[in-house]
């Protein structure tokens, strides 16, 4: 077994003009509104230096970084160690692509990926040290698999997240799958999150699952292993410049590979906040917490960002070697 890890980290500069520029072109083209192509899901508010620091304390058994890009590189990165892949060198679908959902479900085809890679955002911050056992195991990424409920939401993240869903029923008996595989869907290591599957075991079929919202480790073939399934809902997806109501994103991949067993149950302790929990005080992070993300949610200021800011230099306030 090869046992090398990559880190996968999809980044935009939302102040490059170039960039701007083109959005405004092609979004007058799209049938996208309102809340799938809002600003705040290109911001870019600084934390990648730390994401990048925070793999460097924390992940330093991680093979190489990889940070995808449309045609751009922050200018104090160190290109000698991150390894740059613009989106025309994998993406099979529509370019350019303002769609990150189009982007995530591309991930691996991006040229000499090693099999097993985390896929990352520019948000997340590992706040403690992580083993490369945290994320593979007996050659099969740690994950959960835990049905839960999602509370409905008129947004388009909402749709898109179920779209996976409803098309897992569409494949999958609940029944059959629970009896193959009993002990990943009542693994002790879940904690109390089990009740989570218990409560729905009267539904006839999977009514959702839980979703860290943190990093997730795949392996190349899992991807292949979903387009087989759906590969119409895939291509319609990548054909959409910019997010749609009926775009599936990688979790699907993620319920795919989880049903059919191919991962070791584990749970990862993290924290995941929104801009908002920065706006009166600092929020406090558990010493426990592995990582944790920082979701922009709208609350977009600069005592924020400051806040933010403050935190993040604090825990990591020493140069990486991915900087200049």
């Amino acid at each position: 077994m090869n046992d090398k890890i990559d880190v996968v980290i999809p980044w935009v500069d939302d102040n490059d003009e170039l960039w701007l520029k083109k959005k405004k072109s092609y979004s007058s083209q799209s049938s996208s509104i309102g809340e799938l192509t809002s600003i705040n899901r290109y911001h870019d508010y600084g934390t990648l230096k730390y994401v990048l620091r925070s793999i460097a304390n924390n992940m330093n058994w991680v093979d190489n970084v990889i940070l995808v890009t449309d045609n751009q590189l922050p200018e104090w990165l160190n290109t000698r160690e991150v390894r740059v892949v613009d989106h025309k060198e994998f993406i099979n679908g529509k370019l350019p692509t303002f769609n990150s959902n189009v982007i995530m479900t591309n991930l691996d085809k991006i040229p000499q990926l090693n099999e097993q890679f985390i896929a990352f955002n520019d948000e997340t911050i590992v706040w403690n040290a992580v083993k490369k056992t945290d994320f593979f195991k007996n050659n099969l990424p740690v994950d959960s698999l835990i049905e839960t409920g999602t509370v409905p939401k008129n947004d388009g993240f909402y749709h898109i997240s179920l779209n996976g869903v409803a098309l897992i029923n569409e494949r999958f008996s609940k029944r059959n799958v629970m009896l193959k595989n009993i002990n990943k869907f009542f693994s002790f290591k879940y904690g109390i999150q089990i009740f989570r599957t218990l409560l729905s075991l009267p539904y006839g079929g999977f009514i959702g699952f839980l979703n860290q919202h943190l990093i997730i480790p795949y392996k190349k073939n899992d991807f292949k292993d979903a387009c087989s399934l759906f590969p119409m809902e895939f291509e319609r997806t990548w054909d959409h410049r910019f997010r749609e109501l009926d775009d599936i994103n990688d979790w699907l991949v993620r319920y795919i590979r989880n049903l059919k067993g191919n991962f070791t149950p584990g749970y990862l302790k993290g924290q995941f906040f929104s801009l908002s929990d920065f706006e009166k005080t600092m929020p406090k992070i558990s010493q426990h917490s592995k990582v944790i993300v920082i979701n922009d949610d709208s609350h977009y200021n600069i005592v924020i960002l400051k806040r933010i800011q403050k935190l993040l230099s604090t825990k990591f306030p020493e140069k990486s070697k991915y900087e200049k």
